[in-house]
């Protein structure tokens, strides 16, 4: 069954990934860059399997769960060390960049068993929290950019409670729309 909202807003998702790295993280030192890079990237494509898939190429559902999944573990894990690289200004080094990725393929692995799925939330709501403890941190180290960061999570965090709630609008289009408008936080923070 073809649902063109939400491929129009997995879409809308799949290029602000694109636009908000090469707008905002291009110029960033190489871990760095490579961090936020994986992090939008591996969402990019979730998305885009995402606007196959609503579009009605139902054999991509596990390819789209499985980028879901990817996003959620290595995207998440690189996100939180780009974040801390950001706020308190620090050039990421490659031990620092092959822990990260280390752990994040590791939570892939992990999320990717069936009996294991259920941590899937856990692991998003953990990865919120730690990146809304870095960003006040940012702000505490006067780096008042780092209120975009914020913004970021609450956006998204208010997003999810709409899904939670059932209210009436397209959840799905309402986590899409805000997981871009955090993305686009995300960059305004450099």
């Amino acid at each position: 069954m073809v649902q063109l909202s939400n491929a129009i807003s997995d879409a809308v998702v799949s290029i602000i990934c694109i636009v908000v790295f090469f707008k905002f993280f291009a110029y960033q030192p190489f871990y760095n860059r490579l961090l936020w890079g994986i992090f939008l990237v591996t969402i990019a494509l979730a998305a885009a399997a995402g606007v196959f898939r609503y579009l009605g190429f139902q054999e991509l559902t596990p390819t789209h769960r499985s980028l879901s999944v990817l996003a959620g573990s290595v995207g998440l894990s690189a996100v939180v060390v780009a974040i801390w690289g950001l706020v308190v200004r620090q050039t990421i080094t490659r031990p620092a960049f092959i822990l990260t990725i280390g752990v994040g393929l590791s939570l892939f692995v992990f999320l990717l068993y069936p009996s294991f799925q259920v941590f899937d939330s856990v692991v998003q709501a953990f990865t919120m929290l730690l990146v809304m403890l870095i960003a006040v941190f940012g702000l505490l180290r006067k780096y008042q950019k780092a209120i975009w960061i914020v913004i970021g999570v609450m956006i998204l965090g208010i997003a999810t409670k709409v899904v939670q709630n059932h209210l009436p609008l397209n959840a799905t289009d309402t986590y899409h729309y805000a997981l871009a408008a955090m993305i686009w936080c995300f960059g305004k923070a450099t």
